[in-house]
């Protein structure tokens, strides 16, 4: 089965992102709004049905008129419903193009924060949006579509009388001022517990994520107090948001009900001193009872608008500064490298990961990345591989900047060997050719470039090994194999497609010596392709496999140049701190073992 495609598209502007997308709901909104106009209108049927029985029908003792009347009410009231069926449908319609809008632009978002070093919050943001889309397109929308008819009902009470009338506005105003004192006591309440629900979600999905660890280490029992933990902070403002709420929520329903009885005994009063109808007694119980209504159920729809309300600020504020302005089209690049004081801050931005990281590299060279464990290896190759973003500086392929490129489109031109492999659920196939099926690439063009990246990087008989050779499916994390297969399937992946960066972060770390010769040939076979290859090396093949070799001590760079005059430096500064040999940092042994 073909993979499903997107036919809409996020909008393009840098003002307000989620509101343009809610913008695109207009048309849906706007039919909505005029269906329940109508079908408020409708509602009218039954109170005129009785005001005619009981003030024409029943004195004239005309069944004709009785039977004429019925089928009237009978119809109104068959369009009503279809009417408000329709209604449900056009927010159904709105809830889907709202999804399909706007859906991709958070993942993107998502992507986006974790290239700036920010935990990734995807779920977060899902579920914030749900909760938008919920309550723009769900019951809430209809409570609020339905409460601009309220003066209306207001109104028809005062042509009935104007007691009725003034009864009917004194509820109204006092049902309203109930409604803001609800939502003014609970809406603080509803950010605390957003906020708690939030950090807990983030602490599941962490644990989750790694529950074989988690097991394995024993450390269910302090997880799950974190989790309970979590749910209590998130809890108390609930419980006390829904107390408080429920007490004003039950309050306002009494004096509705209360509202309605008295409208019914002022009718009566009214009769009694004829200046209404009979039929109107009952009319004026049933029309304060509507114009009543709409506040009553958006009181009960008032945690869904309150959560709403919070979703839609945090969501507004996390995507205000996402412009998505369209790039000129670079030519392809060629492989050429340049950093110029590129710096990476921690999220926090307390601290340097990277600090004024300065060199240049040219095709048809392997650069060697080596360091001590915490001098930014893995930072600096993120940030060649584009998963990160520099905060200061610049890195630039061929003369552009990164920033000058679509993300999308420089991802084929790298070529990312990560340290934990990240495999995704999926087939094997669909790992190795980075899910480009599933982007519209032809499936043919797709099968015969992920079978060439295999064979490439020595890993197709392998796959044909295997239960179901390239359609084998693998679970989250690349579940099914083992670690260096994984990354074997790793560097299939990054050769797919050919691009012209290579960047891998120790790629032989889980090898067999079956992998390290495939990895080897992998790294003589690009060097004489003419492509550049920068790798982070621990083990002595690699780092006697460079060129050239970057040096890192606490994020900054130490060495850089030709592979022998690095490592002759690094040997005498061994043997200048050989008496404290204990104390020498990893590149100095990396030196003495090579030498």
């Amino acid at each position: 089965m073909a993979p499903p495609t997107r036919t809409l598209s996020a909008p393009a502007t840098d003002k307000s992102p989620l509101r343009e997308a809610l913008a695109l709901c207009g048309v849906h909104l706007r039919y909505a709004v005029i269906f329940s106009a109508l079908v408020n209108i409708a509602y009218l049927a039954p109170t005129i049905y009785m005001l005619q029985v009981y003030d024409k029908v029943v004195p004239s003792g005309s069944k004709p008129t009785l039977i004429f009347l019925t089928l009237a009410l009978t119809a109104t009231l068959f369009v009503l419903t279809y009417l408000d069926r329709i209604r449900g449908r056009l927010l159904m319609s709105a809830s889907i193009r709202l999804d399909q809008a706007f859906s991709a632009r958070i993942f993107r978002r998502a992507m986006l924060d974790a290239a700036r070093g920010s935990p990734i919050r995807l779920n977060q943001f899902v579920r914030d949006f749900d909760t938008i889309r919920l309550a723009a397109t769900g019951p809430a929308a209809l409570a609020l579509f339905d409460a601009p008819w309220i003066p209306i009902y207001v109104i028809v009470c005062y042509m009935v009388h104007p007691l009725i009338g003034s009864l009917a506005l004194g509820g109204a105003v006092v049902l309203c001022l109930l409604a803001v004192l609800n939502e003014r006591v609970t809406r603080g309440l509803s950010h605390v517990a957003a906020a708690a629900s939030a950090a807990g979600y983030s602490g599941q999905e962490s644990a989750g994520a790694a529950a074989d660890v988690v097991r394995a280490l024993g450390m269910t029992p302090a997880f799950v107090a974190q989790f309970e933990d979590a749910r209590a902070k998130a809890s108390a403002p609930q419980m006390l948001s829904a107390r408080t709420s429920g007490r004003i929520g039950g309050l306002i329903r009494f004096l509705r009900l209360f509202l309605q009885s008295a409208a019914l005994g002022a009718g009566a009063w009214l009769a009694i001193n004829k200046d209404i109808s009979a039929g109107a007694i009952f009319a004026a119980s049933m029309l304060a009872a509507r114009a009543l209504a709409p506040i009553d159920q958006i009181v009960g729809q008032w945690r869904a608008l309150s959560a709403a309300a919070t979703a839609y600020d945090e969501l507004r504020d996390q995507l205000a500064a996402d412009p998505d302005i369209p790039q000129t089209a670079l030519p392809d690049p060629r492989p050429r490298l340049s950093l110029q004081q590129a710096v990476v801050a921690t999220p926090a931005g307390d601290r340097a990961l990277l600090a004024g990281i300065s060199f240049e590299a040219q095709g048809g060279e392997i650069v060697g990345v080596i360091g001590p464990s915490g001098s930014g290896k893995t930072t600096l190759l993120q940030l060649i591989a584009n998963a990160r973003s520099t905060h200061q500086g610049e890195i630039r392929i061929d003369g552009a900047r990164y920033a000058d490129w679509d993300p999308q489109r420089l991802g084929r031109f790298i070529g990312y060997v990560p340290q934990d492999s990240a495999l995704f659920p999926g087939t094997i196939k669909d790992n190795i050719s980075r899910f480009d099926q599933w982007a519209g690439a032809p499936a043919d063009r797709v099968d015969a470039m992920a079978i060439a990246a295999g064979k490439a990087a020595g890993v197709h008989e392998l796959i044909l090994a295997l239960p179901k050779g390239y359609d084998t499916p693998l679970g989250p994390r690349g579940r099914g194999l083992s670690a260096g297969q994984q990354q074997r399937i790793a560097l299939a992946r990054a050769l797919y497609g050919e691009p012209v960066l290579y960047v891998f972060d120790e790629p032989n770390s889980n090898a067999d010596a079956e992998g390290e010769m495939a990895l080897l040939k992998v790294l003589a076979d690009l060097k004489a392709a003419g492509a550049l290859v920068i790798v982070a090396a621990h083990r002595l093949s690699l780092v006697a496999a460079v060129d050239q070799i970057v040096v890192l001590r606490d994020g900054r760079l130490d060495r850089y140049g030709p592979r022998v005059d690095v490592l002759a430096s690094l040997r005498a500064e061994g043997e200048a701190n050989r008496a404290a040999p204990a104390q020498a940092p990893a590149p100095v042994a990396v030196a003495r073992q090579a030498g």
